[in-house]
C-alpha cells in the first residue's frame, strides 16, 4: 500500500485533472442544468446493476457515464467523510450548498464523461481520457497525465491491434510496469487467467492506496463519444451507483431541470448477501477508509490488512455493525439500500419501475420481456445491437466468481442466520416472500 499525506495527494490530483480539463473537449456548459431526463438504477450492491447498465449502454437512445458517479462526488467534496453525513447519504441541501467552484468542477468533469460508446475513438481525446482515468485510479503515484497521454497515444497508434478495452488497458499497464510504475492489473475488471498468463503473479489483498477516488475493480477505458447539448436535451442520462439509494433527493436537486425516474432493480436477499460476502473477501471493492479499524468477524481474520476498509456502500447506521459477523453486515447493506429506495418512493411518488434480477438471468425470453417493459416505460426502441445484447446477454461484469443459479445455497446455513426479521420484511415488500423462488 502506498502511504503519504492524503490532503496533499488530493491537492496534487486536482492540479493534474485541471490541466487535463483544458485539453479534454466537451461542447456542454453547465452540465447539470442542461440534463432534461435522468434514470437512476437503484439497487443494492451485488444486485445486478452493473450487468443491467452495461446492457443499456448498447442503446444509442440513452446517455451514460462511463462508470459510476462516486469518483466525481468525491472530487467535489461530497464523499464520505467530507459530506458531513457520516455515511453515503446526501440530500437536497448538499446540492444547494455547493460552492460555485465545486459545482463547476462537478459539471465540467461530468460533461467530459457523459456520452455513448463509440466504434472508433478520436486517438487524441481517447488518450487524454485514459490518462484521466489512470490519474484517478492511482492518485498517489507520481504520474504526469500529459506524459501518460503522449505515451498512450504512441502505444495505441503503434502497437495496439484493436480498441478493445481489455487490450488497451493491458497494453498501457504493461508499458507502465516496464517503466517501474507499480500499477497492478489485478485491481481491474480483467480475466484472472489472462493476468496469470501475463506473469503478474497473484492479487494483493490490500487496497491499492490510502486514498481511493475510484473504487476497485477499476474501470477499463473504452472508445467513447461525448454527449452533446442536444443529447442532454433529448435523451435520458442513466446513473448507476448502489450508494445512490441514499442520494435520490440530492440527485433531484442537482439536476433541477430534469425529470427523474427510478428503475428499482431487486434481487433476493440470499443471492445478494452471498455476492456481498464474496466481495468483502475479494481483493477489490474497497470503498471507505475508516478512522478506526473494523472488527467484522470473518472479514478481519481473513483479510487483516483490510481492517481499515469498509467495502461497498456505507448506509446510515453502519456504526452498529463494525463488530458484527460479516453475513449480518451484508444483510444490513442489502436491507438498508432497498428500504431507502422504498421510503423515498413512498414519500415522493416518483415515477418508478421495478425489475427482478432473477427475470434477467432466467433465459432470453424472460430477459427480453423485462427489457421490453423497461423500454416501453422509457419510450426508447429495443432494436439493433441493443436487442442483440438483451437477447444474448453479456459477459459477466465485475464478477467475483463464475455466475451460477442458486450459488448462495453453498452457504445456505450461514446466510440464513443473517436474514433477520427486518430483512425478511423488506424481502416480503419486494416480492420475495417465498424462499422457494430464490435463485
Amino acid at each position: 500500500m502506498h502511504t503519504g499525506d492524503v490532503p496533499g495527494v488530493l491537492h496534487t490530483l486536482h492540479d493534474r485533472l485541471a490541466r487535463l480539463r483544458t485539453l479534454r473537449h466537451s461542447d456542454v456548459r453547465r452540465f447539470s442544468a442542461q440534463v432534461r431526463s435522468v434514470l437512476v438504477v437503484a439497487s443494492s450492491s451485488r444486485g445486478g446493476s452493473s450487468m443491467v447498465t452495461e446492457i443499456l449502454r448498447a442503446s444509442r437512445a440513452l446517455v451514460h457515464l462511463q462508470a459510476e458517479i462516486n469518483p466525481f462526488l468525491r472530487l467535489a467534496g461530497l464523499g464520505f467523510a467530507d459530506s458531513g453525513t457520516g455515511s453515503d447519504r446526501l440530500d437536497a441541501s448538499h446540492a444547494t450548498a455547493l460552492t460555485s467552484a465545486a459545482r463547476e468542477l462537478l459539471d465540467e468533469e461530468l460533461a467530459r464523461d457523459a456520452g455513448t460508446a463509440a466504434d472508433l475513438p478520436d486517438p487524441e481525446q481517447f488518450s487524454l481520457d485514459v490518462a484521466w482515468r489512470l490519474a484517478v485510479q492511482w492518485p498517489e503515484l507520481p504520474l504526469s497525465p500529459l506524459a501518460v497521454a503522449d505515451r498512450v497515444r504512441h502505444l495505441l497508434l503503434r502497437d495496439t491491434p484493436s480498441w478493445d478495452p481489455a487490450v488497451v488497458t493491458m497494453t498501457v499497464l504493461r508499458e507502465l510496469h516496464r517503466q517501474g510504475v507499480p500499477v497492478s492489473p489485478w485491481y481491474y475488471d480483467l480475466p484472472r487467467e489472462l493476468l496469470r498468463r501475463e506473469g503478474f503473479g497473484s492479487p494483493s489483498p490490500c487496497a491499492p492506496g490510502r486514498l481511493l477516488v475510484e473504487e476497485p475493480p477499476f474501470v477499463l477505458a473504452r472508445p467513447w463519444r461525448r454527449a452533446s447539448p442536444a443529447d442532454l436535451r433529448d435523451k435520458t442520462l442513466v446513473i448507476k451507483t448502489p450508494s445512490n439509494a441514499y442520494r435520490l433527493d440530492f440527485l433531484r436537486a442537482f439536476f433541477p431541470n430534469a425529470r427523474l425516474r427510478v428503475l428499482h432493480l431487486t434481487r433476493n436477499p440470499a443471492a445478494a448477501v452471498n455476492g456481498l460476502y464474496d466481495g468483502w473477501l475479494h481483493n477489490g471493492f474497497h470503498a471507505h477508509r475508516m478512522t478506526a479499524p473494523l472488527a467484522i468477524a470473518d472479514y478481519v481474520e481473513q483479510c487483516p490488512d483490510n481492517r481499515w476498509w469498509w467495502k461497498f456502500d456505507l448506509p446510515p447506521g453502519w456504526q452498529h455493525y463494525t463488530g458484527a459477523p460479516l453475513p449480518r453486515v451484508c444483510a444490513f447493506q442489502w436491507r438498508s439500500s432497498h428500504q431507502a429506495v422504498l421510503d423515498d418512493l413512498d414519500r415522493t411518488r416518483t415515477d418508478s419501475l421495478t425489475l427482478h434480477f432473477e427475470d434477467l438471468i432466467s433465459g432470453p425470453d424472460r430477459r427480453v420481456t423485462s427489457f421490453e417493459r423497461l423500454c416501453d416505460w422509457l419510450g426508447i426502441p429495443l432494436d439493433g445491437e441493443f436487442r442483440h445484447a438483451v437477447h444474448h446477454g453479456i459477459a459477466p461484469v465485475v464478477a467475483t466468481a463464475r455466475p451460477r443459479a442458486g450459488r448462495w445455497q453453498d452457504r445456505a446455513d450461514l446466510i440464513g442466520r443473517s436474514l433477520d426479521t427486518a430483512t425478511l420484511q423488506v424481502a416480503d415488500r419486494l416480492g420475495y416472500a417465498d424462499t422457494g423462488d430464490w435463485i
